[in-house]
């Protein structure tokens, strides 16, 4: 086997045109969150990034998942595990691991690879460190 029929074996149900729409997606989910929970729900800037992020996961999620019955059942049995747990944290960065793990699992690990490039700065916007004193 070639390294293309390798790669074209890890895209899952995606096609090469699906690569920008999931970018457009994650962008315009984390723009159309930040400016709800700033101008919507008044939110402090910290706030609403984290909740950006939130509609980022969510854009993810829904990205991996289509029009995929089983990939969206494993979706919604994760944040259903995350959701039941009790130790005080919001459990974002769990539910973003576990997309990262379905959407490998099910065979689009290159999509999910592509679509971190633009995730991973979205979340470290979101979830800026506490300033050092």
């Amino acid at each position: 086997m070639d390294l293309k029929g390798v790669i074209a074996d890890h895209m899952g149900h995606f096609s090469v045109y699906d690569i920008p729409n999931l970018f457009l997606v994650l962008v315009g989910s984390v723009v159309l969150g930040y400016i709800t929970a700033i101008w919507g729900a008044r939110s402090t800037a910290q706030d609403a990034r984290r909740s950006a992020l939130w509609a980022a996961a969510g854009a993810l999620a829904a990205g991996l998942v289509r029009s995929q019955l089983p990939l969206a059942t494993l979706v919604l049995a994760a944040a259903v595990l995350v959701g039941k747990r009790d130790d005080g944290n919001s459990g974002l960065d769990r539910v973003i691991m576990l997309l990262i793990g379905i959407g490998c699992g099910s065979g689009a690990t290159v999509i999910v690879g592509i679509a971190l490039i633009v995730f991973i700065p979205i979340m470290r916007w979101a979830l800026k460190a506490p300033a050092r004193a």
